[in-house]
Order: C-alpha cells, then structure tokens, then sequence
C-alpha cells in the first residue's frame, strides 16, 4: 500500500459521519469579506471546499421564488444565512484576499482531524471570469483560443492561469468547457466551447488540462454528458437534448472518451439537463447517466463533482435538499452548493438523512471522501493545508511569460470579419461616434479592469472622439436609453459610428445593434461572439464591418484599439468548422 493510499485510509477512518458528508460539499463565498455563515460551513457542516465568488456581495439564487419546499423533521436546526443586498464587495488586494483564504485555511486545520479545504473558482476566459482584481491577466474564451489554431497556445495560457491560482490561493478550476457547441442559438455555452467539431474540442482540452495540471491546479471537465446542442440556459430551465445514444458517442460523448483515455483529467462535471435517450431523470440525478454511463461504461475513476444545485433545472422539481442527496445517490462525488441561504442546512440535513435510511452506504460515502482526500494529497494541499505565501500572491500577474502569453493570445482571437466600405484603419479625421457598452460583468471595477476601461482606452488615443456609455444589457439599460443612443447616433450626421455588441449569458441583448444597422449608418460592430443570440446580440451579420474579438480582458481591448487604428493585424481564423456564414477561413486543426 502507498504512503498516500495508507495516509487517507487513516484519516477516513478517524471521520465523523458528518465530517465525511462535509467533505462531500463544496459551500460558496461571494465577496471579499468573511461571514459568520461561511464559518459555520467550516465549523458545523466540515464542508470540503469553496466555490469562490469575489466580484459580487451576494450570489444570486436562480430559482428561490420556485424551489420546491420539503418539510424536515423536528432534529432539524436551520443553518446561518447571509442575507445582504447586491452590489460591489469592498475591494481588497490579491495579498489581502490570500490572506483572507489563508485564514479559512487555518480555520479548517483546527478541526479534528484537520483536513484542508480546497479553493475553487472558474475562469474560462473573455466574460466567464471569477478572477479578475489587482491586474491578474486574463486571457480569451475557449473560442478564441480555438481561432489560433495551436493547442500549444492553449496549454500555455492554460499554464499561466494556473501559476497564478495557485499565488493567490485557488487550487481547482471548473474548467475546460468541453460542450461541443452543434445549436449556433445555444444562449447558454456559444463560444464558451472551443467548437462545434468534438475531436478539436477533445484535442484542446487534453491541452488545457494539461497546463493546469502542470500548474498544480485540479481541472473539471464540463458539462457532461454535453450542453452544446441546446437553446435554453439551465441556470433557468431544465435543457433537454433528445437524440440518439449513436449521436452522443460521436458528438457529446467522443471528448469525455478521449480525455479520460489520456489519464490526465482529475474530474467532471454534470450538466443539469435530461437526456432522453439514456434516462428519464436529469443527469444529475440519474444513477443510470452518472454511475452506469460515466463510471462504468466509460471507465472514469475520478472525482465527479455537480454543477451550481441552484440552477433552475433542477430544484424546481425536487427541492435542494433532495436534489444535492440524490445527486450523491446516483453517484456524484461533490456537490457544488453555491447559496450561501437556508438551502444549505436543508442539503446537509437530507443528506445525512440519505445515509441513515440507507439509499447512500456509508462504504459508499467512504469511496466519495477518498476520492477528494486522494486528490488532495496529491496536489499538495496536506503539506501546509493549502496555505499560501499571501505576500507574493500577484507576483505571477508581472511575469513576463504570462504577460507575453497574453499578448499573443490577444491577437489570435481578434480578426476583422467584414469591411464592405474600407472602414478599416480608423481615420482620425472622420467624425466619429463610440457607442461603448459598460462592461460590467464580473468587474472588480480597479486601475487595471474596469467598466469603461475600453472607451478610456480609445479617448485617451483620439481627443475628438465622442462616447455614448449604456448598459451592458437591455434590462438595465431599458427601452429608453436605447431610444435616446439612436436618437443620438440618427441625428448627429457622424462619418463612423463604432459600436460595441458585446454578449454574456448573464444580460438580455438590446436592440440597439441592430435598429442603427438597419438604418443603414456607418457601423463599425465589434463583438466578442462569432454567433448572432436572437438576432441582437454578438455577430450581426448585415453590419457593413465587423470585427470579432473573443477576448474582453483588458489585454483583449487594448488588442481591440489596436487592431482599429491599424497598428497590428488580427491573427484569428474564424473558430467553426459547421457554421461560418461569412465564409472565412477556418482555423487550421484536425
């Protein structure tokens, strides 16, 4: 027997049943700050990890208003809740938040016996980013990575991610993204995938987790058995992908086989979605898709960790509680509880209940924690329980590798798709309109990331141009300010009119885009997606020059100004090998 295998056979056996269970749970943390309901995760539920998510005060719950209600027995003592409004957290350094996880750390190391937690977050690129403040470099979405062509280019980036997780404290990441993308109106994955071909999507994963292995950071493949194929979001619908077991293995299935066969992949992630073909049940809960196909069928032997038990798709039919136990039931090893509410006494209360009534052995719950404890005996995580060196934690944010990294990411994921009119370099002498959305997704609103980084960078280079600022989506910005930004764009005679159409999941597209193009002015639209979402959002294809930029870091909008004022070349192929409108040329892989 192994010094890591005798290691863990030890500590499990000196576990409580609610330590076990813990260590099945990954809670969330929104925010810069600790709350008393985060300690008591720690503390009283001996959850196993966190899901952090510091660009927000408060992660909102998808489903609350629609969450099944189930009743729980007279033993049951609600958890804490955190019960603030929404808003920015308070800004802190990438030391002070180090410092803060070290203290969660240290707080987990006073359990008997001290087992440390692990870190998670997601950073995926472009507008899917958790990881954002003090000037941490961030790099293009899967897409955009895939428009380069060279999955070396995707180890690196995914190398340079990873060396910075681990300075600043983060030790797991919910990536790749290995959805293949087939529906061009899925409004939920889009360029979130690398493509629309399953053996680039499997080729580039291998390379991405590759780099964040390399990086010590824990990868998780996602969103198994596949999401690619849908037009609804799962954050608020249950999706469901009704076609052939012979169409999943050579669509959905062919990169999870092809990762699993590298023996490089330490996890995966279940989608929320039901897939008739397999089972009746969503995947999440169905025993038949996560232990029989998963597991046995196709041989995975690692950690099996849930998507957000907040998402809509699952909930409103089973309540939270019942849903995160019989996720355990069908054979997930971790579930990702991310409200910080009431839902999470309810969870560990049903669960506890799960194994008491038998419909989860403990044998069971023993290979579930071994699983985790084996990972994290692996990564490192025992050694000092995780802790960090919080005084270096952004020194990675200034190597020059990842800086230069970036740079030639950025200009892989940038090309100018369409120039009817020869808009293309900006002329400095036209009368020109910038009509810039506040890029407020995930902001940590700072010196080096901000809302109006963008339009700061292009005023600071053109003293005459003028800025219209709205909303990043329609239902912040409202019917009114786009009535007054085309009444501004119609009336004001302008030579260019740039316009950003920038696209997140997260906010419903304005018509804006689209109004001013069918009224035939002079639109320049950048966007960040090579898919039109409900004919207003991303790509719009009548614009008369168009230029695509999967990467909205701030490396990717200074790549963006750049590219307009004729100063570099965009260096990206067009990422899709089954739909390309435009008939551009293909990035060049299998």
């Amino acid at each position: 027997m192994s010094s890591k295998e005798t290691f863990v056979r030890d500590l499990v056996s000196r576990m409580s049943l609610q330590q076990k269970i813990g260590q099945c749970v990954v809670v969330g943390m929104s925010g810069s700050k600790v709350t008393n309901d985060l300690k008591e995760a720690i503390t009283r539920y001996q959850c196993g990890g966190l899901r952090l998510s510091p660009f927000m005060r408060l992660f909102r719950y998808f489903s609350d208003d629609k969450a099944r209600r189930n009743t729980m027995g007279e033993d049951y003592i609600p958890s804490q809740e955190k019960i603030n409004r929404q808003g920015l957290p308070p800004w802190v350094s990438p030391e002070d938040y180090a410092s803060t996880l070290n203290g969660l750390r240290e707080l987990a190391a006073s359990r008997n016996p001290g087992i440390p937690l692990h870190m998670v977050m997601d950073q995926e690129g472009d507008t899917s980013r958790d990881f954002t403040r003090g000037g941490v470099v961030q790099f293009p979405s899967s897409m955009g990575l895939a428009a380069s062509g060279n999955p070396d280019l995707v180890y690196r980036t995914a190398l340079a991610t990873a060396k910075q997780m681990k300075a600043s404290g983060f030790d797991m990441i919910h990536s790749p993204v290995v959805d293949v993308n087939i529906n061009p109106d899925n409004p939920e994955i889009g360029r979130r995938a690398f493509s629309d071909d399953p053996d680039v999507v499997a080729e580039l994963a291998i390379a991405q987790v590759k780099g964040f292995k390399d990086g010590g950071v824990i990868a998780a493949a996602k969103h198994f058995p596949g999401r690619g194929d849908s037009a609804t979001d799962a954050h608020h619908a249950c999706p469901s992908l009704d076609v052939s077991l012979e169409r999943m293995n050579s669509v959905e299935l062919l990169p999870y086989k092809k990762l699993i066969a590298s023996g490089v992949l330490d996890s995966i992630m279940l989608a929320h979605c039901l897939y008739p073909g397999l089972d009746d049940k969503i995947s999440t809960v169905s025993r038949r898709i996560v232990t029989g196909l998963l597991r046995e069928e196709l041989g995975f032997e690692g950690l099996i960790t849930t998507d957000s038990m907040t998402m809509g798709a699952l909930i409103d039919k089973y309540g939270v509680g019942e849903s995160c136990a019989m996720a355990l039931e069908a054979g997930a090893d971790v579930i990702l509880m991310k409200a910080e509410n009431q839902w999470r006494g309810e969870m560990f209360y049903t669960i506890e209940k799960f194994v008491k009534q038998g419909r989860i052995t403990v044998a069971d719950l023993e290979a579930k924690v071994t699983r985790l404890l084996n990972l994290k005996y692996e990564y490192g995580l025992f050694e000092n329980m995780g802790i960090v060196d919080a005084s270096r934690a952004s020194e990675p944010y200034s190597d020059p590798i990842v800086i230069e990294t970036a740079k030639e990411a950025a200009r892989k994921a940038i090309m100018i798709c369409k120039d009817t009119d020869g808009a293309l370099p900006l002329d400095k002498s036209e009368k020109t309109l910038l009509i810039n959305q506040q890029f407020s997704v995930k902001t940590p609103n700072d010196h080096w990331d901000h809302p109006s980084l963008f339009q700061e960078m292009m005023e600071s280079d053109w003293p005459d141009l003028q800025t219209f600022e709205t909303a990043f989506g329609a239902d912040e910005g409202g019917e009114k300010e786009e009535e007054t930004a085309f009444r501004y764009a119609s009336d004001g005679n302008w030579d260019r009119i740039l316009l950003t159409n920038f696209y997140d999941r997260s906010a419903r597209p304005s018509g804006l885009a689209k109004r001013l193009i069918e009224a035939g002015l002079p639109v320049i639209l950048i966007t960040n997606t090579p898919y039109s979402i409900k004919g207003l959002g991303g790509l719009i294809l009548q614009a008369p020059a168009i230029v695509l930029n999967m990467n909205l870091s701030p490396e990717g909008l200074r790549t963006t100004r750049e590219l307009l004022f004729g100063r570099l070349k965009g260096e990206a192929s067009w990422p899709l090998k089954n739909y390309n409108p435009l008939k551009l040329e293909s990035a060049n892989l299998k």
